[in-house]
């Protein structure tokens, strides 16, 4: 189970600052703070929190427990399509 926890722990870390460069690269781009909604924040604070616990069972300040690893997969996985969404999906656009 350790070996899962380390590979979940550092997969959050690594999506969670994959998706604050995106965030910050759209704020150099020309974004606004204030055009941020609610949704899309609070969901890039779960991402970050789970970056944090991530980085936390990854030092070996938490003990690794199964529901932990189990919240950070389902964590994971929409993260994952997120990004999806974010860098490889071409835009929809009128043609």
């Amino acid at each position: 189970m350790k070996t899962f926890v380390k590979i979940s722990s550092s997969l959050s870390v690594i999506l969670g600052l994959v998706l604050i460069y995106y965030l910050a690269e759209e704020l150099i781009g020309g974004m606004s703070v204030l055009e941020i909604d609610f949704i899309p924040a609070f969901i890039t604070l779960i991402i970050m929190a789970n970056a944090g616990l991530g980085f936390y069972l990854f030092i070996g300040k938490l003990q690794p427990m199964r529901p932990l690893l189990v919240l950070q997969i389902l964590i994971i996985i929409p993260t994952c399509l997120l990004l999806y969404e974010f860098f490889l999906k071409q835009p929809m656009g009128c043609s």
